[in-house]
């Protein structure tokens, strides 16, 4: 297959770029490497001859209007990601995360290709997700387990039923909420096969992690490297599920595989329930796994729209494409320390 990764220098699409290489398909990477990081993945292309790059930024129609490539797919991971920043300019997260995803699904119905968007968990906004009742325990909040389940959550996790409506998703979530829906439309409306991911984390190598957006892989340059950290809220005790970029690249290949019968399918996408943590116990448990001094940890008021709690409820995708998480969280983070380990020099800015 030939696939067209919007994105494709970052952390998501640069890994799916190397992975569909290595089975033998043909991948071009368009990306405008906003982002610190994304240029050591070029380095990485050079060693697959099937792997294309176009510098290119998906907010111009024009950009794709050179594109002399006619995929299969497309795999739009590209965004705005930062959660948090797009409060102080929203402009920035809508032409990145609406607009541009226009352009992107007006070529796949120019050149007949399906489409895979990644969305986000901060699809439900966080009025619902914290309105589930918790326990507070040493090292993380749990869910009550007398808790009755409602539409949308169980004691599985959040589910595709979850209501999309109400404030406090931030505005990167409203923004990629509208690239969602718009997906599903053009989808049924032109006949274009789409799946749409909400993702929660996703962490691997070769994610350049900051303060707001790869928590995970921060945590480990800032355990490695002697960087402060700062918990927002809740004294670290709010709790995420967990995906390594592995499994989503299995994930994708099966959806690749199956796109054809799905128009508009949208799917909750992460570790769910058996890969769990609260960044208290992240941080707790990289300070054993890295040696050396560590840095202070701080603790701030929580964010605007922040959740206590968000776990995939990955039942729906797990049916539909016969897929399990296979990386548990420790040897994800060991895999993570691995490629600290190798490539220290990727992170002279720090």
């Amino acid at each position: 297959m030939r696939f067209l990764i919007i994105g494709g220098a970052g952390f998501v699409g640069g890994n799916l770029a190397v992975y569909f290489s290595n089975l033998g398909h043909e991948v071009l990477c368009m990306d405008n490497l906003s982002r610190r990081g994304s240029e050591n993945n070029l380095l990485r292309f050079k060693k697959h001859k099937n792997i294309k790059f176009m510098h290119g930024d998906a907010r111009n129609k024009e950009d794709f209007d050179r594109l002399k490539f006619h995929p299969d797919i497309v795999l739009d991971c590209s965004a705005q990601t930062t959660a948090i920043d797009g409060y102080h300019n929203p402009i920035y997260d809508f032409t990145n995360n609406t607009l541009a995803v226009i352009n992107v699904l007006e070529f796949c119905r120019k050149h007949r290709a399906g489409i895979i968007f990644w969305s986000s968990n901060k699809a439900y906004s966080a009025e619902f997700v914290n309105s589930i009742p918790i326990e507070e325990k040493n090292e993380r909040f749990i869910w009550d387990s007398s808790a009755d389940a409602v539409r949308g959550w169980s004691h599985q996790g959040f589910n595709e039923e979850a209501d999309l409506n109400g404030g406090n998703h931030t505005i990167y979530g409203v923004t990629k909420n509208a690239a969602d829906l718009l997906v599903q439309e053009w989808s049924v409306a032109y006949g274009i096969p789409a799946i749409v991911n909400r993702c929660s984390c996703l962490y691997g190598p070769y994610q350049f992690g900051k303060v707001s957006q790869g928590w995970v892989v921060w945590f480990a340059l800032a355990k490695k490297f002697g960087i402060d950290l700062k918990f927002y809220g809740f004294q670290g005790k709010q709790v995420r599920d967990c995906l390594h970029i592995n499994d989503l690249c299995d994930l994708i290949d099966r959806q690749s595989k199956g796109i054809g019968t799905h128009f508009g399918s949208y799917y909750n996408v992460g570790g769910g329930i058996e890969n769990t943590t609260s960044i208290l116990e992240l941080s707790n448990k990289l300070d054993h796994m890295i040696s050396g001094e560590h840095a202070s940890v701080e603790t701030e008021e929580p964010r605007r729209a922040d959740q206590k709690i968000y776990i995939s409820d990955i039942s729906k995708v797990s049916d539909d494409f016969g897929w399990s998480p296979n990386v548990s969280l420790d040897v994800g983070l060991k895999n993570i320390i691995e490629w600290l380990d190798e490539k220290q020099e990727d992170f002279s800015w720090l």
